[in-house]
């Protein structure tokens, strides 16, 4: 993890390919401070703790429409050999 400190005002720089992500010291305070971020809008900024929702939501969809599946072709492939 690399670790910097920045003031009110100093910035930092990302380069992803040929992209640039900019963040910005907005304002820092006591236990605080603001963060901007100018990217492309094809960047997907999140709070961490967001993002670890996002993920777990996805996992959790993936493994519903698993089960589904295997209740559906279950419907479907026994009325098949039922029909034969």
């Amino acid at each position: 993890m690399l670790i910097l400190s920045r003031k009110k005002g100093e910035t930092l720089i990302i380069k992803v390919g040929k992209e640039l992500l900019k963040i910005k010291i907005v304002e820092d305070g006591p236990g605080n401070i603001k963060i901007g971020f100018d990217a492309p809008p094809e960047f997907k900024i999140y709070r961490g703790e967001l993002y670890e929702e996002i993920v777990k939501e996805n996992k959790n969809s993936i493994n519903i429409n698993i089960e589904k599946i295997k209740d559906i072709s279950k419907h479907i492939y026994g009325s098949l050999e039922s029909e034969n």
